[in-house]
């Protein structure tokens, strides 16, 4: 599922025949939240406040079933605990970020693996308990997952992994008050990080049941705006688009205790009003200020400016089916033509990554020295434009979301390095709705994007977004050798094997030139110098963040 798109389990399910779906993603970890625990527990930080957090976007749901974007999953991540929570590593400025390569236990103290891959059985930690005093167990782990497959909304994409046909998970048995096991269709190597994410969230029943149940396909509306988790933080005030006030919860178990006793967050959508909340010290973290506005405060000696990878990457889409992008030389020959580096400055402020190929940087199959920076040779691309045969000048048209300054940013440069080719690119930009909407009807010629998976996995990500006939594969992508390949690494158990796949598919991909990796993007977020302690994920973790 995308990151930065929203679509239901259901409508996926109805497109199976076509492909898979794409929308929002989560991760977890730190310091703390690998496991090694933050040693320690500040009452509400070196003067006795609360950590204030300011964030740009408020979720739509409280409802680990009914998440889907990143906003969404921010908060639910720390409501809930889950089996298993991503490890984290350094990261930039003495900060820590995700690891996606490790995978470490949560709820669950161990697993086993087993039936060549395709049977797992969890062991739960004891003694955790619901604030209701209900004991969090198999039963619990159960129902939760029942609940959300049930329910077909975004979560049920992330339990099955993205593979629906047939769908991932066969059964679930509480075998014993600690012991759960699951058994799969077939082995799935990814399995382990797809549970890490907030939609496998173990909530309470007896919550859920005195709140509407589980109604098949349906949103349960009281759990959209409620908390029946045993996280690390509990909901002690809730303003839907105005704040959030967690506490610690008293009765966590689990690893990574919660450094900070409360945290209070405020969804503040006015860019100057983050800019200078966070530049007056009024906000300990701030999370979603513009690049530029971010930009502007490297240097400043109260804040620090943190820019951490993600698997999120600025894209030119050239759907493979329409023309004149059904070419290949004439694909090769715009990607060849746009000046990487400074569209990175221009658009970005610097916050990019030069890169190429199907994976971000941040993949742990990545390989620098097949999908290292791509290349600028505006002399070959007018040669390659002759020699693909598409008469210029030629005329095409390219949608850009409105309000969103980097794609048009990156649309207006490529309008006037193309247009040297002889490619005169007509931008039109769109409200969020129709362009979002277009997208996935594959309505539009080529647009402009910041797109990528919500599950750090290379067959998760190109199983939607590079299979041919897949629905949501919004570039058309199709290297029929390329599917076969990674219908071969989603089942290959073995990590080396499975890198010689991916590294094939790359070369593939490359080879083609289905879409223009403009950069990966880089997440933001500005500290004051009161912050001791920050990890970085990409829907945030609370656990080990501290002043």
């Amino acid at each position: 599922m995308r990151l930065s798109n929203r679509a239901s389990l259901a409508a996926a399910t109805a497109a199976v025949g076509l492909g898979l779906a794409a929308c929002g993603g989560s991760y977890n970890g730190g310091s703390g939240a690998s496991g090694s625990g933050s040693g320690s527990s500040s009452a509400q930080g070196g003067d006795g406040s609360p950590l204030k957090v300011n964030m740009a976007v408020a979720p739509g749901t409280l409802d680990p079933a009914s998440g889907c974007g990143v906003n969404d999953l921010s908060i639910i991540g720390n409501l809930y605990s889950r089996l298993t929570q991503y490890g984290s590593k350094p990261g930039p400025d003495g900060t820590t970020e995700v690891d996606p390569a490790a995978i470490k236990p949560y709820a669950a103290e161990s697993w086993t693996i087993g039936d060549a891959g395709k049977t797992y059985t969890f062991k739960l930690r004891p003694g955790a308990k619901f604030p209701s005093g209900k004991p969090v167990d198999a039963n619990a782990v159960k129902y939760s997952f029942e609940r959300t497959l049930t329910m077909n909304g975004c979560g049920g994409y992330f339990l099955h992994d993205g593979l629906l046909d047939p769908p991932l998970i066969k059964s679930i048995e509480a075998k014993d008050p600690t012991t759960v096991v699951f058994k799969l269709s077939q082995a799935d190597h990814n399995a382990l990080q797809a549970w890490a994410q907030p939609a496998a969230s173990i909530v309470d029943p007896s919550v859920v049941e005195a709140h509407g149940g589980v109604k098949k396909d349906s949103v349960n509306q009281y759990m959209a705006g409620h908390a029946a988790g045993a996280g690390a933080y509990v909901v002690e005030s809730y303003e839907p688009n105005k704040s959030i006030v967690l506490t610690a919860n008293p009765d966590y178990v689990g690893p990574g205790k919660p450094a900070s006793k409360t945290i209070r967050i405020d969804f503040v959508n006015s860019d100057p009003t983050l800019l200078l909340q966070a530049k007056s010290g009024d906000a300990d973290i701030t999370i979603g200020l513009s690049k530029q506005s971010a930009k502007s405060l490297e240097g400043a000696g109260n804040v620090r400016v943190v820019a951490n990878d993600t698997p999120l990457s600025e894209q030119i889409g050239l759907p493979n089916t329409k023309a004149p992008f059904n070419n290949r030389d004439f694909r090769e020959a715009l990607t060849l033509a746009l000046p990487y580096q400074q569209i990175v400055d221009k658009a970005a402020f610097g916050y990019g990554r030069l890169f190429s190929g199907p994976l971000q940087p941040v993949f742990p199959d990545y390989d620098p020295s097949i999908g290292g920076p791509p290349q600028t040779d505006p002399a070959k691309a007018k040669q390659l434009i002759a020699q693909s045969g598409v008469k210029t000048p030629v005329t095409i048209q390219m949608v850009v979301q409105e309000g969103n300054s980097a794609d048009q940013q990156i649309a207006t440069i490529a309008q006037g390095e193309w247009r040297k080719l002889g490619v005169d690119v007509k931008i039109r930009n769109l409200p969020a709705s129709e362009y979002i909407s277009g997208l996935q009807q594959h309505k539009y010629q080529s647009y402009v994007r910041l797109d990528g998976p919500g599950v750090i996995d290379a067959g998760y990500y190109l199983g939607y977004d590079m299979l041919c006939k897949v629905g949501f594969n919004l570039s058309e992508v199709c290297i029929p050798e390329a599917d076969k390949l990674a219908a071969r690494a989603r089942n290959e158990t073995d990590a080396a094997k499975r890198k010689q796949l991916y590294d094939q598919i790359s070369k593939l991909w490359l080879a083609d030139f289905p879409k223009i990796q403009v950069y990966a993007d880089k997440n933001v977020t500005v500290l004051s110098k009161r912050v001791k302690s920050f990890f970085y994920s990409h829907e945030p973790d609370f656990r080990t963040w501290s002043k």
